[in-house]
């Protein structure tokens, strides 16, 4: 199952890093343009949540670790599709014409499921998107998402838990689980 990855999940560490380790498990097969690369880039320098160095250096390792995911697109035209941001059509262009099965972004109201169903795809949230792989294979979305707590951790003076790492990423739903089945998983052993 391929999937478009949509600049805005891209730049935000945390969302990213669990992303594509659930890529690198084989849970699905990322896909990505050079304007989507280029969005990353110009995104990070705009909010200065890192340098253009730091962006650069995370985008050229990205691409190392998925050099199957970077698409080319030959016809960027805009005419032949329609979204309500003119802006994001090469993001559709591009799940189209890699045969995605949905874009995942954290601006589905740009990626409205009516206009882009058509085009038999869908947009969801990462908060969906891994929620839903957790809900098949909750191990691995969970030990994904305490090793990068872990790695987090290792950064900064007051140590985070598992569920305000995961809140602050935006990905409240999965938070949840991942509280309730470390608490279950806890309960078993004290079984």
């Amino acid at each position: 199952m391929m999937y478009v990855l949509d600049t805005c999940v891209l730049f935000p560490t945390v969302v990213r890093n669990i992303l594509l380790k659930l890529a690198l498990s084989g849970e699905f097969k990322p896909v990505w343009s050079k304007n989507i690369m280029e969005e990353w880039m110009w995104s990070s320098k705009k909010n200065g949540l890192i340098s253009t160095e730091s962006a650069r250096v995370e985008i050229i390792q990205t691409k190392l670790r998925f050099p199957n995911a970077m698409w080319k697109l030959e016809d960027t035209s805009t005419e032949e599709y329609w979204l309500p941001d003119i802006d994001d059509i090469h993001v559709l262009t591009l799940a189209i014409k890699s045969k995605s099965k949905g874009i995942i972004t954290f601006n589905k109201k740009d990626f409205p499921n009516t206009v882009i169903g058509k085009y038999n795809l869908f947009s969801v949230t990462p908060d969906q998107f891994i929620l839903g792989i957790f809900k098949e294979n909750s191990n691995l979305v969970s030990k994904i998402c305490h090793l990068e707590l872990d790695e987090i951790n290792k950064t900064f003076e007051k140590q985070l838990s598992i569920k305000s790492l995961l809140k602050k990423a935006q990905l409240p739903k999965l938070a949840k689980a991942c509280l309730l089945y470390t608490s279950d998983a806890a309960d078993e052993e004290d079984s």
